[in-house]
């Protein structure tokens, strides 16, 4: 009989971590305000965080779906790992970035770009 440290190991070691180190550095990287902004001034379209971090991972999932030849048996873990992975984000690396002082701004003014 399984205890839950043995399912919780076994589900951790099931996940596709280089899917969640890389997707992280990903949607930092892109939530950086200077990327934000020119993002903005280029397309005059404001996305949400949580909405730019979901096209992001949906994205990055297809393209190491298709890169990696998985086959759809392997969808289930790929998802899982996305999902660990905006978890994971969200808790501890989003509060590790703002102790260190890493954090993208949070209130970016988009009113200032409008008019040019």
């Amino acid at each position: 009989m399984m205890t839950s440290i043995e399912y919780l190991i076994d589900y951790l070691i099931s996940l596709d971590w280089g899917y969640v180190i890389t997707f992280i550095l990903i949607s930092h990287l892109v939530n950086q305000s200077k990327v934000t902004t020119w993002f903005f001034k280029k397309t005059n379209v404001k996305i949400r965080t949580r909405y730019r971090v979901l096209f992001i991972g949906v994205g990055y999932g297809i393209l190491v779906y298709l890169l990696r030849g998985y086959t759809v048996a392997n969808i289930e873990g790929l998802f899982q790992s996305f999902v660990f992975a905006m978890v994971f984000h969200k808790l501890v690396v989003e509060r590790l970035f703002a102790v260190l002082k890493l954090n993208p701004i949070q209130n970016i003014n988009y009113e200032d770009h409008s008019e040019e």
